[in-house]
């Protein structure tokens, strides 16, 4: 029987990946993935047989794994961050039933550090209470959509985590995410940008909402949105979660 570890690698360095998903890699014959996180575990993989796909091809890196499984291979399925959140655990899964292969191939999830955790580490403490992450990308989700859930989470008052926040394709999607925040939130609600996190080039900026330079914003990128209760301490983006003091 062969078995499929879905493995969050977190942010980026192996530093900050856990003890579990770097053992379970160890014990990997075959190892999938968008090639940049790939990358990002060369040093990891050297032996094995490495599998790496483009963006978009995520159907077929999830097949490939089922293949290499149904072959009796012990393969590793590896996403940034977590594998469940906005990677390819739910996809994996899917496809297994459909194929109804689960008595032949056994799945475990690693969990890892997400971006909007690895973010927040660096700011100071913006996430120490609800807080929900969305990402600005229409790919699988249409933008009207996306656009309804940022104004239900800034009507919850949640500190948001925008993931995908700036692409090529579509460069003016974050301004409009930022104007639907400012209906709802003061201009001078602090804002966090950390791009590349825990990784080389890792920048760290804050700033608030009504003075955000887009341009400084990519798809390396991770936004922290402040709510009501954020503020800044010093040189730290600090959330207040209530306490009595």
């Amino acid at each position: 029987m062969g078995k499929i570890y879905v493995i969050g690698i977190g942010p980026g360095d192996s530093d900050y990946m856990t003890r579990k998903a770097y053992d379970v890699l160890q014990d990997c014959e075959v190892v999938l993935g968008y090639k940049a996180y790939i990358d990002l575990i060369e040093e990891l993989v050297e032996g094995k047989e490495v599998i790496s796909r483009g963006m978009g091809q995520e159907v077929e890196r999830c097949k490939l794994s089922i293949e290499k499984a149904l072959q009796g291979k012990t393969v590793a399925l590896v996403c940034s961050g977590d594998g469940g959140l906005y990677g390819m655990a739910g996809l994996l899964l899917t496809l297994l039933t459909q194929q109804r292969k689960q008595p032949e191939v056994t799945v475990e999830v690693i969990p890892g550090v997400t971006a909007a955790m690895a973010a927040s580490s660096l700011l100071g403490a913006p996430i120490v209470e609800d807080f929900c992450t969305i990402s600005l990308s229409d790919y699988m989700n249409a933008w009207e959509k996306i656009k309804k859930r940022l104004s239900y989470a800034c009507l919850g008052d949640f500190v948001i985590a925008l993931y995908n926040p700036r692409s090529k394709a579509r460069p003016h999607y974050l301004q409009e995410a930022l104007d639907i925040v400012m209906q709802h939130r003061s201009v001078n609600t602090p804002v966090g940008i950390v791009r590349n996190a825990y990784r080389k080039d890792q920048q760290v900026i804050c700033t608030t909402l009504g003075e955000l330079v887009v341009e400084q914003v990519d798809m390396f990128s991770t936004v922290i949105i402040g709510n009501s209760r954020t503020s800044m301490i010093d040189k730290w983006m600090v959330t207040d979660r209530g306490y009595a003091l």
